[in-house]
């Protein structure tokens, strides 16, 4: 184990076997310290090595480097139900070449940009970033929003010119992402929303948003003590 690069990597749970570098690129050989995980069709925990598979996941850059992930997400076979099964992984999502983390950031750039400028500025498809943004929308859940009082609510074009647009939900106390809507339909924001609760959407005090009426329209009926600003004032 490289214990250095276990630490600089700082993934929880995650230890860097070996390392292979270019100028351009490095490559982390990781794989999870868990000795044992739960099968997902019986639940019940295994430790049975069944199969080692490799596969390399995109991470955040390190420096002017690239950095690639060999992870080995390993195949145990049930004990009870006797077939085999990969781990759960918690940094990266099922058949995904992505990290969250990594998801996260590019998303970021997507919040103040384009799909299309942050995919040739990431050297990365335009269907990578896109992919990218919509599994950053299911991971956003569990967010304490207990301080929720400025929401900032727009739309940013996935594919310029196609028509394609997602909804951003931001806490503009701290700036951070709090809810993506990969519709712009109001039922759909209403349906992100409401899954606050009614105690969040009352205690939020004003609402900054550059959208139709009808939306704000919306925003006044699940907000009730909130003012409807447009950035321009």
């Amino acid at each position: 184990m490289n214990k250095l690069m276990t630490r600089i990597l700082n993934l929880p749970g995650v230890i860097v076997e070996e390392i292979q570098s270019t100028e351009n690129i490095l490559i982390l050989f990781v794989k999870s310290t868990n000795k044992r995980t739960v099968c997902p069709r019986c639940g019940q925990t295994s430790h049975r090595l069944h199969q080692n598979k490799r596969h390399l996941v995109k991470d955040l850059p390190l420096g002017n480097r690239e950095v690639l992930l060999y992870v080995n997400r390993r195949r145990f076979k049930c004990q009870n139900c006797l077939k085999p099964f990969s781990e759960t992984l918690n940094f990266v999502g099922n058949k995904k070449n992505f990290t969250h983390r990594y998801a996260k950031d590019i998303t970021q750039q997507v919040i103040h940009s384009d799909i299309k400028n942050v995919a040739h500025q990431n050297k990365l498809t335009v269907e990578e970033v896109e992919s990218m943004v919509k599994e950053v929308g299911k991971l956003i859940i569990n967010i304490d929003l207990s301080n929720l009082q400025k929401l900032g609510i727009d739309e940013i074009s996935l594919v310029k010119g196609q028509g394609k647009f997602i909804v951003v939900l931001v806490d503009l106390s701290n700036h951070k992402l709090i809810g993506l809507v990969s519709e712009r339909k109001q039922a759909e924001i209403e349906k992100v929303m409401k899954s606050w609760s009614e105690k969040v959407l009352e205690q939020i005090e004003e609402v900054s948003m550059d959208m139709t009426g009808n939306d704000k329209s919306l925003v006044k009926k699940i907000c009730p003590n909130a003012i409807v600003v447009t950035p321009s004032g």
